[in-house]
């Protein structure tokens, strides 16, 4: 009867300490999963304002360029009316 006893208590033990293994895990992976989303929105964030950083440069570009041409439309204008 002692035996069966010892073996209970040991079983009880064992899930005891498993039981608490198993939940610092999962906190552990938790925490993992926490800083690859945070990781993932961070990467987002950046590539958007690389992207509107692009877009304005784009936008300056062409503006310029508009600006470019109906200059040199004017001056063929003016050469042409000589």
């Amino acid at each position: 009867m002692a035996i069966v006893g010892i073996i209970g208590g040991l079983i009880a033990f064992l899930q005891k300490v498993l039981y608490g293994q198993g939940q610092r895990l999962e906190g552990i992976v938790v925490k993992l999963i926490d800083r690859f989303n945070k990781s993932d929105a961070r990467l987002e964030d950046v590539a958007d304002e690389l992207k509107e950083s692009a877009d304005r440069r784009h936008e300056k570009v062409i503006s310029e360029l508009n600006k470019t041409t109906d200059e040199l439309a004017y001056i063929k204008g003016r050469m042409n009316g000589k």
